[in-house]
């Protein structure tokens, strides 16, 4: 594990670039566009509730521009990106910030089995973030690269009762960045993905007081929008983390948010597989990966030969 900190001389690296970001209105995703505006960015940002989405619209004019966006609609997405792109002429910053949570355990047994529960986390929590991706590597790919920041959960990585279709949603997240990144990375779009913690949040009202009581951990909104900005300015580091004299980028993490501090997990996860895999395990695992990513196979049936 990684203890992260933002480096203040990279935040002016940030000046002049083009944020695009869902769920702009409030918590994490309004402290985001925030930080990212006070830096020097332009940030293009897309939520469901208008009112606060105007006011800070207005707060931040012109470096803020909100479009009204369901991040569980395609077609709302590339009017987003289109925005931002006609606007500013080019995006160097995504981040998938939109997220939901609906308090209500669908399997406790009192539950009506004849109703179909809400899939509502799904849609927006996983399949939006597939299309923030998706489309944002589109622009990124564009202007030769960029930054692509995931906002999951620590209940992408860990269990969670009574809230199973939000952690398979946020598990779903995690899945995105270890199923992107090989392939992005390459083309200069580095993938990384934020996992916080209990967050000040609405989602959170329920769990505080005895939170408190307990003397655990919070971060606030800020907080976690500081580990997005980590994300977008750690490849702009003239130095930074080498490997045989050849510069390693900043790719492929998963950031734990804590207390308000940020760390990356993911090396160690993968640095640890021969322990928990077992060693033999582990091998035939990186064989077997190696070539799965080299180029002589392909998992699209249309490109086989």
């Amino acid at each position: 594990m990684t203890h992260l900190r933002l480096e203040p001389s990279l935040l002016d690296t940030i000046a002049g670039k083009v944020a695009v970001l869902t769920g702009g209105a409030t918590g994490i995703g309004r402290s985001t566009v925030q930080q990212l505006c006070e830096h020097g960015a332009k940030v293009v940002f897309g939520d469901v509730v208008e009112e606060p989405s105007r006011e800070l619209e207005s707060e931040l004019s012109p470096n803020a521009y909100f479009v009204k966006c369901d991040t569980s609609s395609y077609s709302d997405q590339l009017a987003l990106f289109k925005a931002a792109y006609d606007k500013f002429g080019k995006v160097d910053i995504v981040v998938a910030n939109a997220g939901i949570s609906i308090r209500r355990d669908i399997f406790d047994p009192a539950e009506d089995i004849t109703q179909e529960p809400s899939m509502k986390e799904i849609d927006i929590n996983t399949k939006g973030a597939i299309f923030s991706a998706r489309i944002g590597m589109h622009y990124l790919r564009q202007g030769g690269g960029g930054d692509l920041v995931l906002v999951s959960s620590i209940a992408g990585f860990k269990e969670c009762g009574g809230l199973v279709t939000y952690t398979a949603s946020k598990h779903g997240v995690v899945g995105i960045m270890r199923g992107l990144h090989l392939t992005a990375t390459p083309e200069n779009i580095k993938v990384n993905v934020i996992c916080p913690w209990m967050t000040k949040t609405r989602m959170v009202v329920g769990i505080e007081k005895g939170w408190h009581e307990r003397g655990l951990p919070v971060n606030e909104p800020e907080d976690v929008a500081r580990a997005i900005v980590i994300c977008a300015t750690a490849n702009r580091a003239s130095g930074g983390l080498t490997h045989q004299g050849a510069r390693l980028p900043f790719a492929g993490k998963i950031i734990y948010v804590s207390g308000g501090e940020s760390y990356e997990i993911e090396d160690a996860i993968q640095s640890l597989e021969p322990a928990w895999l077992g060693k033999e395990n582990s091998e035939f695992l990186e064989k077997g990966q190696e070539y799965l990513a080299s180029d002589s196979t392909s998992w699209d049936e249309s490109k086989l030969s």
